[in-house]
């Protein structure tokens, strides 16, 4: 599972949140992510989705450059999907680090 979440979080610099409401997400791809891909197998990005148990249901549109996540916005906080999401490293360690703080400790692992 950890190969898989560190793969999609290298991606994450190759994405943008266009719409965030609490337990459903938007991605946008930006215009290096086709040089990226490369490298990279959707199969990955799914078991990488798959792999959180938080994450409800997802889908990957390549019409639309985007990803939709659907998760369980009392496992996951929102406002960690945004950190998730930011550029700064630190607060994307802080999330992963809550995220799976709670996701332990809920039992649903």
């Amino acid at each position: 599972m950890e190969q898989y979440v560190s793969r999609v979080l290298k991606l994450r610099r190759w994405v943008k949140i266009s719409h965030h409401i609490p337990g459903r997400v938007r991605l946008k791809y930006k215009l290096g992510i086709v040089a990226q891909l490369s490298t990279f197998k959707s199969q990955d990005i799914e078991k990488a989705l798959q792999s959180v148990p938080a994450f409800k249901n997802y889908q990957l549109n390549a019409k639309t450059g985007s990803i939709l996540i659907e998760y369980d916005p009392v496992t996951i906080e929102p406002d960690w999907i945004d950190l998730l999401f930011s550029v700064n490293e630190d607060d994307v360690e802080v999330a992963c680090r809550n995220i799976a703080e709670r996701i332990n400790n809920s039992g649903d692992c």
